[in-house]
């Protein structure tokens, strides 16, 4: 049997530091692996700059206009349909690679979809520490794959992300078979892999994390309150040290009752970014989060 092939697709819309720091990230630590970047009609002139700059490993995809998500899920369906590959590793340019990714756990992402034949989604990402008592209670380990697999109360409704996250692992074939197409938000697509697929898997040993206290974009532009935040906050991407490839071998040959928390293996290049990390730099100060939402609240009542 032929080694099974990974790709990355990596979605991007003006955030060109960001998308240079997941891009470099990518190359090196998981070198040999082929990815594009999926951009959603970024204007912004040094993003536009870089995106040039990646020449053939970009792909200028048309705007979704003023949806809450832009283009976001249909680019996902357009890398979805492209790739030749195998496995299909979503990322957001928000994200980075933060440790050395070893070929043989492509043979493990291989290994849990094989011996799982109901699991099209594997996730690839730390778990936030904020959230640390719903994953401990929600994900048990399966030592047999070194994994953790979903284990709540069956009563419990969630779909996200017990079918499905925007970050993951694709089984491609097991994904055109069902006639996939993805649905316009998180929830819908949760609700769509719980009508066609088992539970989504944890990976034992993740290799990627979110860049804290980014600027997030709601309807293709920042709202006061975000850009307020980014002032701010320093205005940098605050980057995550690449784990050491002896710490990277520890943390894979670690006890499954060592829940992969972020913030217990990952440190930012900047030591005063506290924990646990919060994603949204408009989560870090009173002032830009009220503006914020009362931003996003006017947007709902009072559009033209």
């Amino acid at each position: 049997m032929t080694s099974p092939r990974l790709d990355v697709a990596i979605f991007s819309f003006n955030r060109g530091a960001y998308l240079k720091n997941c891009v470099d990230s990518l190359q090196r630590n998981m070198p040999g692996i082929g990815w594009t970047v999926y951009d959603d009609g970024s204007d912004e002139p040094d993003t536009v700059a870089y995106l040039q700059s990646l020449g053939e490993h970009v792909l200028h995809m048309k705007s979704a206009g003023e949806n809450r998500h832009g283009g976001y899920y249909n680019n996902m369906q357009a890398a979805l349909d492209a790739t030749q590959a195998d496995y299909l590793l979503m990322l957001q340019d928000d994200l980075q690679v933060v440790r050395p990714f070893a070929l043989e756990e492509l043979s493990r992402i291989h290994q849990i979809f094989d011996q799982s034949p109901s699991t099209v989604f594997i996730s690839p990402l730390f778990l936030k520490g904020s959230k640390r008592a719903y994953f401990q209670q929600r994900y048990q380990p399966d030592a047999g794959l070194r994994c953790y697999r979903w284990s709540a109360d069956p009563a419990e409704t969630g779909r996200v992300p017990q079918k499905y996250a925007d970050i993951a692992v694709l089984h491609v074939a097991r994904l055109r078979q069902s006639g996939w197409q993805f649905a316009d938000s998180e929830e819908g697509n949760g609700a769509l892999a719980a009508r066609l697929f088992g539970d989504m898997v944890q990976a034992a040993e993740p290799w990627v994390f979110y860049i804290p206290e980014e600027p997030a974009y709601r309807g293709r532009v920042l709202t006061f309150g975000a850009k307020l935040a980014v002032r701010m906050s320093g205005n940098r991407v605050k980057s995550f040290q690449d784990m050491s490839p002896q710490a990277s071998l520890a943390f894979s040959q670690r006890d499954l009752g060592v829940y992969p928390f972020a913030e217990d293996f990952v440190d930012t290049v900047d030591p005063t970014v506290r924990k646990p990390y919060k994603f949204n730099a408009y989560r870090t100060r009173w002032l830009p989060l009220i503006l914020n939402k009362l931003e996003l609240l006017g947007r709902r009542f009072w559009r033209p």
